[in-house]
């Protein structure tokens, strides 16, 4: 298959992520979205399809079989691996950057959590220091762990090229998530304009791709980890059935559009499948790949990074405002959620279930930055297994 192919079919398969549920939500819409429909950013929620116990509890089993997959593994069929000889690491000294994140993000935390009203300036942008200060600090733990070896210290223009797909990758989700009546939404979003809000979402939304990539490269530097889903079963799809997904996963996104209260889910669920069945048959290397020899160590290690940092995400967005019959918070990305049928049982303001979400969400990431490195020809450590 030649570049030009394989560039152009990555590019309509990415396209099709955006335009699937657009053409889905104008059809449910009446071919005539309403007036305010892409105002950003949502500042209310929507009404929503009540509590429905029945899916809450398929939902709540399947979330629970990945669980006891990550704790028992052998229950799957998983082998236990014997640890490699531990290897000498050179001792090394926390680098300046992890203190200068620490400074970041502990500055923004007390300034938030406190409920501070100044600096604005800072309280508006603080996302910014949390993101990127969190990204710095796993940055310097890996740096430690590694004995001198992390993504800043070996190739910095990565995390830089990680970060600009990121404003992409997660700007999609931003796009979705207008077809699917606003999942989320951000209730003190006003307190800027409409054009610094965007201006905002975009610059923060940098930070957000490379945290999944630092913790991936901290998981890596524990042997136990590291092997702990090496020695799985084999699982080798025919390339009929990865055409049967790939059809599967088009016409999800189009019903994610056309019926965002039952389909909903396709908003995480459909854009890593398209992405890896695509990638896949152009050649391209994915962390789906290695399964097929029984090693499920780099997609099962990855797919809960954005389990992991979003837990800390949800934490640090519900303690930065009041809770009550009035919110305040000088955050304007503060956010909430509404979500359908599972819309009960919050940890901090996200409910419990939709903490599943975060599974293909982070799986995603890989896959968006692969495609994105591959589409505009650029080198990654992450085109391979591990990372160092």
């Amino acid at each position: 298959m030649s570049v030009i192919k394989k560039i152009t079919y990555l590019f309509f398969a990415m396209l099709s992520i955006v335009v699937l549920p657009w053409i889905g939500s104008w059809i449910h819409h009446s071919f005539d979205f309403p007036s305010d429909f892409f105002s950003y950013p949502p500042l209310a929620p929507m009404v929503k399809e009540p509590f429905n116990l029945t899916i809450f509890i398929i939902i709540a089993v399947g979330f629970l079989g990945v669980a006891i997959l990550y704790l028992f593994p052998q229950l799957f069929g998983f082998k236990k691996v014997d640890l490699p000889k531990k290897k000498e690491i050179p001792k090394v000294n926390f680098p300046l950057w992890f203190w200068i994140g620490l400074l970041l993000w502990g500055s923004a935390i007390i300034l938030l959590w406190t409920k501070s009203t100044y600096p604005l300036w800072f309280l508006y942008w603080s996302d910014l220091p949390l993101f990127w200060g969190f990204v710095l600090m796993i940055d310097g733990w890996v740096f430690v762990r590694n004995g001198g070896k992390s993504l800043i210290s070996k190739v910095p223009q990565e995390i830089i090229g990680i970060g600009v797909a990121s404003v992409a990758g997660w700007m999609i989700f931003e796009f979705l998530n207008f077809f699917v009546d606003d999942l989320w939404y951000y209730p003190k979003g006003d307190i800027i304009s409409r054009e610094q809000f965007l201006l905002y979402a975009i610059l923060i939304s940098s930070g957000l791709l490379p945290l999944s990539f630092e913790w991936y490269s901290l998981f890596t530097t524990f042997p136990s980890l590291k092997v702990r889903f090496s020695k799985g079963f084999k699982i080798v799809f025919s390339e009929n059935l990865k055409t049967i997904l790939l059809i599967l996963s088009l016409i999800g996104s189009f019903l994610g559009g056309l019926f965002p209260a039952e389909f909903f889910f396709t908003l995480w669920a459909t854009p890593p499948i398209i992405l890896a069945v695509v990638l896949d048959k152009i050649g391209v290397w994915t962390p789906l790949k290695p399964v097929g020899k029984g090693n499920w160590s780099p997609i099962l290690l990855f797919a809960i990074t954005y389990l992991i940092q979003g837990i800390f995400l949800e934490c640090q967005n519900y303690f930065s405002a009041t809770h009550g019959t009035e919110i305040f918070t000088e955050a304007p990305a503060y956010w909430q959620y509404s979500l359908p049928y599972v819309n009960e049982f919050h940890l901090f303001e996200m409910p419990l279930l939709g903490y599943a979400g975060y599974l293909p969400f982070s799986i995603y990431i890989w896959l968006w930055w692969i495609a994105f490195a591959t589409l505009l020809g650029i080198p990654s450590k992450f085109y391979k297994e591990e990372p160092f």
